[in-house]
Order: structure tokens, then C-alpha cells, then sequence
């Protein structure tokens, strides 16, 4: 059986969606709960989530249902890095449940892997490349249960190219893995992104 595709951005607060998506008059600070009513999940830029604060992080949690996860971008995190782990700790205890878990589309050393580890708890995800080579257009991090794809939005500028790469994803996955596809672009494609589930299921149909 094809698993259920969770699909989401790299970040939710881009002013060019003010334009294709969020309306006109929409307050930026309501942008996330407008964006989580129809994605189910973000993945937080490194500076993102350590420019957040106490007060910030628990109004993010606050702004989302309990479906909607985040999931934080460590790429390029150092060990030694002691503020950047703080932060970690800090995102781990104000979102909570809300926190799926971390992602590194670069590989990292295991002292690294080790301290995010401890900071973000067994029951949340770590997904990490395997190699710096990888497809220029799709990046894939992966913990043996989640799994974790990144798609350039200017690589998938047409429903051929999406769905080859939805294609290359439904074969990467095994099992039980949890398949999370995120999109990355300035802003990320909002039109690609909602013809992503749809192609998704269409596929999982074909596939049964």
C-alpha cells in the first residue's frame, strides 16, 4: 500500500504569497493558521527557528490544530555550536507535541547526530542525507521511519516534471515510512504544491 503523502513549504511566511495566497487584508501575524487550515506541516529555516523566542514559539503552537507539525532544519549545525543546541531544547519544549522532529539535507557527524538526538527526544524524527549527492532538483533525508523529501519549486514547473518526481518518491519509500515532501522556492509554489496531493492520490490509486 502507498503511504499517505504529508506535503508542506519551507517556511510560511513569504510576502510574494500575499498575492496567490493569503488574502489581501489577512494580518501577517494570522498567515501560519491560515497556512496550516490547508497543509499539514512546515519545515522552519535554521534562522527561523533560532530567532525564535519563548513567546514566539509557544504563539506558533498556539496557531496550529493537532494535526500540524513543524519540523526544524538543522542543516550545517555544528556540536560545538552551544547556543544553536539551546534553541534546540527550547523549540523541543514549547511546541511539544506540535514538533515532529528535525531534518539535515547535508550529512552529519555523529557528535552532532548525538546531541540533537538527546535534545529532541526519542519519539521524534531525525532524518538525515546520506550523501552530498544527490538529484539537483530533489533532496531526500531519511531515518529508516520518516522520510523526508525537498523539491525545488523551479524544478517542477509542470505536471510531467511533478509527477516524475513524485514517481521517484513513491519508490524510495519502504514499509511503514512516513513520506514528507516540502517544497522550497521564493516563494514556494502554492499551485504545485496543491497539485502534489492531487497527483499523489491519483498515483496511490493506480498503485493498489
Amino acid at each position: 500500500m502507498v503511504s499517505e503523502l504529508t506535503i508542506g513549504a519551507v517556511g510560511w511566511d513569504h510576502s510574494a504569497w500575499s498575492e496567490q495566497f493569503y488574502p489581501d487584508d489577512l494580518p501577517p501575524e494570522w498567515r501560519l493558521s491560515y497556512y496550516a487550515n490547508e497543509f499539514q506541516t512546515v519545515v522552519l529555516p535554521l534562522e527561523c527557528w533560532l530567532a525564535g523566542d519563548h513567546e514566539q514559539l509557544d504563539g506558533w503552537r498556539e496557531d496550529v490544530s493537532d494535526r500540524f507539525h513543524f519540523v526544524l532544519d538543522i542543516t550545517g549545525m555544528a556540536a560545538g555550536d552551544v547556543e544553536a543546541m539551546g534553541v534546540l531544547g527550547r523549540c523541543q519544549a514549547a511546541l511539544g507535541d506540535r514538533l515532529a522532529g528535525a531534518v539535515s539535507w547535508m550529512p552529519l557527524t555523529e557528535p552532532v547526530r548525538e546531541r540533537v538526538r538527546s535534545r529532541l527526544g526519542e519519539a521524534r524524527f531525525l532524518a538525515v542525507t546520506g550523501s552530498l549527492e544527490q538529484e539537483p532538483a530533489v533532496q531526500v533525508a531519511e531515518d529508516g521511519i520518516t522520510l523526508c523529501a525537498l523539491v525545488a519549486g523551479e524544478a517542477v514547473s509542470d505536471l510531467k516534471s511533478l509527477r516524475s518526481v513524485l514517481e521517484s518518491l513513491s519508490v524510495r519509500i519502504r514499509g511503514a515510512v512516513s513520506p514528507m515532501l516540502f517544497f522550497s522556492g521564493r516563494p514556494p509554489p502554492i499551485k504545485v504544491m496543491r497539485e502534489a496531493a492531487i497527483l499523489w492520490q491519483l498515483l496511490s490509486g493506480l498503485q493498489r
